[in-house]
């Protein structure tokens, strides 16, 4: 491991990772190939209107021997490649921040390997503190915040989150950022909402009075809502077989309904691109049995043409057939939109080959995280 570095002369607070304003994006991705290649493919006009949540993403099996060293390094590698030196926030996803990864100096937590090997490509990365998260990763979060003066961002699941008996949501709030040794100015609030079943009552006068509780605790250095409204699989019914579902963005309208309220501060947009927000765990129904399918976000809904049949059956051939649906519709923006529509334009006239499922799931976020930002951009003038 590197040596301890020293504490920067920087406060956290000279740092902003999200502009002021309702006209930036914060997209919650993982740290998948298309996502990154989504963002790696995004226009500078798109990424002055962009903060990414990444969230480094272990393996599906839980891990019960050490993390090596390279491997590790090789995550971090993958994400400086997709946003160079650009501010995001940094989480994990199905990794223990404790677990054990050999290094040449013998064995550490796994996060502080993360962070030095992002500290090393110079990576303008916010840590994400989670407020029902592991007391193992306080100390290593400390550390970082005090090392690089970007501060924290507190990750905070409103819609699940269960307090200890007779504790108040501002009393916990300030522990963990005393823990981590943070004041609110260099803190980021990132309110989760997670996933908005479609049968869940959200509305917006709740969530709006509960954004404001938070915001009193503290002058936060910026505020995020996160939410998505895209399931964990399209099965069930939620989208035909060989049909093109039409999935309502619960968590855009919900935004575009706390804009026309009377909050004190309106957080900034967020969502989680095209995915739903938990990856799959050891035993959950998903790879094999996956029906072909690719995710385009409109104004109101996102397009989703599903195939019929198991793709790893049916080949990735289904996937022509999915981008000719696509580039049909009106809602199509054209080849020279981003990058994905590319993609989707040039397997639809047969100038590609198909890939599989994760060049999809870049094409549809290259095409997600411009919408957005244009959406965005229309909905403050």
């Amino acid at each position: 491991m590197e040596k301890a570095v020293q504490p920067t002369l920087t406060r956290p607070e000279w740092f902003q990772p999200v502009p002021g304003g309702p006209g930036h994006y914060v997209p919650a991705l993982q740290s998948l190939t298309g996502e990154l290649a989504a963002l790696s493919h995004a226009s500078d006009q798109t990424w002055a209107h962009l903060t990414p949540l990444i969230q480094l993403r272990g393996p599906k099996t839980p891990r019960r021997t050490a993390f090596r060293q390279e491997v590790v390094k090789n995550w971090v590698r993958k994400v400086a490649e997709a946003v160079g030196q650009r501010p995001f926030f940094l989480d994990t996803l199905r990794l223990a921040t404790a677990h054990a990864t050999a290094t040449n100096d013998g064995e550490c937590p796994l996060l502080s390997v993360i962070y030095a090997a992002a500290r090393r490509r110079q990576l303008a990365f916010v840590p994400v503190l989670k407020l029902n998260g592991p007391s193992t990763g306080v100390g290593l979060i400390r550390d970082a915040a005090l090392a690089d003066g970007r501060g924290v961002a507190l990750r905070y699941r409103l819609l699940s989150l269960a307090l200890p008996g007779g504790r108040t949501p501002e009393a916990v709030i300030k522990e963990k950022l005393a823990a981590v040794e943070v004041d609110f100015a260099g803190s980021d609030l990132l309110v989760d909402l997670g996933f908005l079943s479609e049968d869940a009552e959200v509305h917006a006068e709740d969530i709006a009075q509960s954004v404001d509780e938070l915001v009193a605790v503290g002058e936060w250095r910026s505020v995020v809502l996160l939410g998505t409204s895209m399931p964990s699989s399209l099965g069930g019914g939620v989208v035909q077989e060989g049909s093109i579902g039409r999935l309502p963005r619960r968590e855009w309208d919900l935004w575009a309904a706390l804009r026309g309220s009377a909050m004190v501060r309106l957080p900034t947009f967020g969502d989680y691109a095209i995915q739903h927000p938990d990856p799959p765990l050891e035993g959950d129904e998903s790879g094999p049995g996956q029906r072909a399918n690719i995710r385009y976000t409109t104004d109101e809904v996102t397009l989703i043409p599903r195939a019929v049949g198991a793709v790893v059956q049916e080949g990735r051939e289904q996937y022509r057939e999915l981008c000719c649906q696509i580039v049909e519709q009106p809602e199509y923006a054209g080849p020279d939109f981003t990058w994905g529509d590319r993609l989707i334009a040039d397997c639809a006239y047969g100038v590609d080959e198909p890939g599989w499922q994760s060049h999809w799931r870049g094409a549809g976020t290259s095409h997600h995280l411009r919408h957005v930002v244009e959406e965005l951009g229309r909905s403050i003038t």
